[in-house]
């Protein structure tokens, strides 16, 4: 079951101020790695100038927090959106808590790498090592290209022999994925098959439809989590975009319930839904 979580730009765009910014975008990104979310889907509010660079801040800075401390300077270089990356918290994700050293690495472990060089059917890689891994070209093209990030199975410490390993099934979770789709919400959730969840307060209390929760979670592959934006709700989003809800999603649920605030921040509803949601998606519930 996949997991994705679809969030509009303009949650860190309530703000001109790139530390409230990074400081927004930090506690998405930790709630996505608690819960072990596949994917942070960053829609567009508009089509105009500030939406989109909004959308460009919002995942750069997901971007950095997922990526291993040990590869974000050769990854991300110097680049303003990440002044304040300092703020962010960092992940503690498996791939995170690594060996810093050779010596403590043990045969068959796992670390993420990036791919430095490829030639004569090896490829050179940089794991936050003493000395960089070598591994054997693997089947898929993809895999080998220069500047990406793949994921290595250390054979022999000693010799700094590795091979590379297929993503589709991790030894653990690696975190999420970024994705910045050049669109609204109504084109997105058009434009994609999966099971798809709305939250808002204006939906049905959410224990009143935890039978039907769990049949969509038991027939789709995909699960895609809709929040709304700071300033309007998914219903009002749509409504911009000649839709109902009731046109895209499978389900409108309320996941807070009673609340004693007049609203409440997406930040927010991601932390109180993704508990929800991770169980469902385990099948805990």
């Amino acid at each position: 079951m996949q997991v994705s979580i679809l969030l509009p730009a303009s949650v860190i765009g309530v703000s001109e101020d790139l530390r409230v910014k990074t400081f927004r975008a930090g506690l998405v990104g930790r709630a996505a790695a608690i819960f072990m979310v596949d994917e942070i889907v960053v829609y567009l509010d508009s089509h105009d100038a500030e939406s989109l660079e909004n959308q460009r801040v919002f995942s750069k800075l997901l971007s950095y927090m997922v990526v291993p401390q040990y590869l974000r300077r050769l990854v991300f270089k110097k680049q303003e959106e990440l002044r304040f990356a300092g703020l962010l918290p960092p992940l503690k994700i498996p791939s995170h808590t690594v060996p810093a050293s050779l010596k403590h690495v043990k045969p068959g472990s796992f670390r993420l790498a990036l791919v430095v060089k490829a030639e004569r059917g090896r490829l050179l890689l940089e794991a936050g090592l003493e000395e960089k891994l070598v591994a054997p070209m693997p089947e898929s093209p993809v895999e080998a290209r220069v500047g990406s990030i793949v994921l290595a199975r250390v054979e022999d410490p000693s010799r700094l022999s590795a091979s590379i390993v297929s993503p589709r099934e991790p030894p653990f979770y690696l975190g999420y994925r970024v994705s910045t789709p050049r669109k609204t919400l109504g084109e997105l959730l058009r434009s994609v098959d999966a099971v798809k969840i709305g939250t808002s307060k204006y939906g049905e209390p959410v224990w009143r439809r935890m039978d039907e929760l769990r049949r969509l979670f038991s027939t789709g592959e995909r699960v895609m989590v809709a929040f709304g934006s700071p300033s309007m709700g998914l219903r009002e989003i749509l409504a911009r975009e000649g839709l109902r809800v009731e046109d895209v999603f499978n389900i409108l649920v309320n996941t807070v319930g009673e609340q004693g605030v007049e609203t409440v921040r997406t930040e927010e509803a991601i932390y109180i839904t993704l508990p929800l949601v991770a169980s469902l998606a385990r099948g805990y519930w």
